[in-house]
């Protein structure tokens, strides 16, 4: 009897956990979004109508896939914590299934950012270099999902797939930041840019943490 009162209280603390990182996420992802209404950039004044509302999706979208991006690199790690809550295999399925939306909100962003200025008018040159490192970091992206879903085909070895893998996740990080953080002048305000540099800042601190065993759970 004992033991399954202690069951259903570690089952009930379980779920108001999963529920408050639930919350934590919606409220980080709202944020996010808001950014183009709250402080919409130069480029939303000169648009009116469609080209408005698709300019102003395609930033919702992008930042959509920030949030997601710096999940997935969580999730890639397997925080002991997480791995506790949700499990091995959720954690390794999310982080599967994740990517792929990751690529569609990056190609939607695109498509949807691109349409109102005519894709005749791409954004090529040293003036357009943060959209430039976005169109990098889109590659990086491409590669790392195609590569995880046809590795086995391709045949390579999953030590030599995830010595490629792991670095190049970092490194789309890295391009995300500069991206966002440079592309549009939503963030020269000081509130999205200091979220902004929290944001990966505590993403960081959970990667160099998880990596040298700050956060192993006590046997």
């Amino acid at each position: 009897m004992q033991n399954n009162n202690e069951a259903q209280s570690i089952s009930e603390k379980s779920a108001v956990v999963k529920m408050l990182f639930f919350l934590v996420l919606a409220l980080i992802s709202g944020l996010a979004v808001s950014i183009p209404f709250f402080y919409p950039s130069m480029t939303l004044w000169y648009k009116v109508g469609t080209d408005k509302i698709l300019l102003q999706a395609g930033q919702v979208v992008g930042l959509l896939a920030l949030v997601l991006i710096c999940l997935q690199l969580l999730a890639a790690v397997r925080p002991p914590y997480w791995v506790k809550l949700f499990g091995l295999s959720a954690v390794m399925r999310f982080h599967r299934m994740n990517g792929i939306l990751i690529f569609l909100l990056a190609l939607g962003h695109i498509l949807l950012v691109l349409g109102p200025e005519g894709f005749a008018n791409l954004p090529i040159g040293k003036k357009y270099w943060p959209e430039m490192v976005g169109a990098l970091l889109f590659g990086v992206i491409s590669f790392l999902v195609l590569f995880s879903w046809f590795r086995e085909r391709l045949g390579v070895s999953y030590p030599r797939w995830r010595s490629l893998h792991r670095p190049f996740g970092y490194g789309a990080l890295f391009l995300l930041f500069v991206h966002v953080r440079f592309v549009s002048d939503s963030f020269t305000h000081l509130v999205p840019q200091v979220g902004l540099y929290l944001l990966f800042l505590v993403i960081i601190s959970i990667l160099v943490g998880v990596k040298y065993g700050y956060f192993n759970l006590k046997s």
